[in-house]
């Protein structure tokens, strides 16, 4: 017995739409499954505890304490930084007197101050240079850097830099 065209067409799209509903199930939850991310997830995890200082009053004490060093000296004066570097907070003090700050970016990483001072940020990993022109619209205030920029050891960023076009 031949199918009418009706039942023939309702057929089919009860075939095409099963096809579509199932078919996102087929990878669905595959990182839960994946070895590599889940050693990449135990990883970071680690990194993040051993840069973790569950003492707050400890790392604003000591941020406080560079803070007083750059304003006010041993002789009790207030230090107006009279020569040429006028930055009196540690963190632009740690690069903004550097006039060469921009040629060496992993020296940043050790201008981190409070709950990031133990971050690594790069420091020892390669440049990752933007070639891309669809990576040209990343900016720091949108806060999300191109894929290519997260590394190992875990989460630590690359100092980023964009080639001449």
């Amino acid at each position: 017995m031949a199918l009418s065209n009706h039942k023939l067409s309702i057929l089919v799209l009860i075939s095409v739409l099963s096809f579509v509903l199932l078919l996102p199930k087929c990878g669905a939850a595959i990182a839960k499954y994946d070895e590599y991310l889940k050693k990449r997830a135990q990883e970071s995890l680690e990194e993040s505890r051993k840069a973790f200082n569950p003492n707050p009053e400890e790392l604003a004490d000591d941020l406080n304490d560079q803070v007083s060093e750059t304003l006010t000296p041993e002789g009790g004066k207030r230090n107006l930084r009279q020569g040429g570097c006028k930055a009196t907070n540690p963190i632009d003090r740690c690069w903004r007197c550097d006039p060469n700050w921009a040629e060496n970016r992993k020296k940043l990483a050790e201008c981190a101050r409070g709950f990031g001072h133990r971050a690594t940020g790069g420091k020892s990993g390669k440049y990752y240079v933007v070639t891309d022109p669809s990576d040209a619209t990343w900016t720091s205030q949108s806060l999300e850097p191109p894929h290519a920029v997260i590394q190992k050891p875990c989460g630590s960023y690359l100092p980023t830099t964009w080639s001449s076009r």
